[in-house]
């Protein structure tokens, strides 16, 4: 009969735990479907705990500006994006006349036989 006691005792212990665990999948189950993080839920049983606080995130900073909280580096408006194409031209002389164009420089100004270009590709 004492056998039987000790059996049953755990038995009932048992199906308490099982009755908390299941509680505690309902509790996650319902957060999920809230859209929150297991972990972002009060993690305490009630037993003198306190819930688990979320980190703050990390504040923007910007290296050109030298300033928190404004704007990030990458998102700072002094920094000049480059274009994707080059400025349209702003020569307003003759179109008939040949314009000298260096094939070395890649640029309008001077013929190649006249560039003082030291580099070569």
């Amino acid at each position: 009969m004492f056998l039987w006691l000790i059996t049953l005792k755990i038995i009932v212990d048992l199906q308490r735990k099982n009755e908390e665990l299941k509680g505690k999948l309902e509790t996650m189950a319902a957060a999920a479907l809230n859209g929150n993080n297991p972990s972002e839920m009060d993690n305490y049983d009630g037993q003198g705990e306190e819930p688990v606080k979320k980190k703050p995130p990390p504040r923007l900073f910007c290296d050109i500006c030298d300033c928190f909280d404004r704007h990030d580096t990458e998102d700072c408006p002094t920094q000049e994006q480059m274009p994707d194409s080059p400025p349209h031209t702003t020569y307003h002389g003759n179109k008939d006349e040949e314009r000298p164009y260096c094939d070395i420089c890649e640029v309008f100004g001077h013929w190649t036989d006249t560039c003082n270009d030291d580099q070569t590709f």
